[in-house]
C-alpha cells in the first residue's frame, strides 16, 4: 500500500537488448554502442533522479585479447555518467566472459524530466576487437536521489 504524497510513484524498468538484436563487433579503440533504448527515458515525476542500469552481457574475446575494456554509461549528448573497467586478469585470449555489473548515472533534476534522455552504453577495448553477444541485455531504471 502506498500513501500519495509519502511514497513516490515508480515505473517499470526498460529492458534493452543489443543494438539490432544481434552480435555487436566491439572495434578496438572506439566507443561502440552496445545498448540504447529506442526512445528517451523519462523520470516518473519532477525531482532529482539518476539512471540505475543493470547490465548482463556476454563478451567473446579474440585469439588475442584486448589489454583493457571499459564500459560507459553516457547521455545522448554524449556525456559520460559512469564507467566500469573490466579487471585486466579477466582479459584472456579467446575467453568467453559472462558479466553482470551496475552503472549509476549522476543525479539531475533537469536531464531526466520532463523530456528525458536516451542513454547509451558503450564498450571500448584497447588493442584488439571483441564481440558483444546477442542475448545480452541492459535493464534501465531510475533511482530518486532528492528534490
Amino acid at each position: 500500500m502506498s500513501i500519495w504524497g509519502v511514497q513516490r510513484p515508480g515505473q517499470l524498468p526498460t529492458i534493452v537488448g543489443t543494438v539490432g538484436a544481434a552480435d555487436v563487433t566491439l572495434t578496438a579503440g572506439s566507443d561502440i554502442t552496445g545498448f540504447t533504448p529506442a526512445s528517451a527515458l523519462v523520470a516518473p515525476q519532477y525531482g532529482k533522479w539518476a539512471y540505475y542500469v543493470d547490465v548482463d552481457c556476454t563478451i567473446v574475446l579474440g585469439g588475442t585479447a584486448p589489454s583493457a575494456l571499459v564500459i560507459k554509461l553516457k547521455t545522448a549528448t554524449p556525456t559520460t555518467l559512469d564507467t566500469y573497467t573490466l579487471p585486466p586478469a579477466n582479459l584472456v585470449n579467446s575467453a568467453i566472459l559472462a558479466l553482470s555489473f551496475t552503472l549509476v548515472g549522476t543525479g539531475s533534476s533537469t536531464l531526466y524530466y520532463p523530456t528525458g534522455d536516451t542513454p547509451i552504453i558503450t564498450f571500448n577495448g584497447t588493442g584488439q576487437a571483441s564481440t558483444l553477444k546477442a542475448g545480452s541485455r541492459a535493464v534501465f531504471s531510475f533511482v530518486f536521489v532528492g528534490d
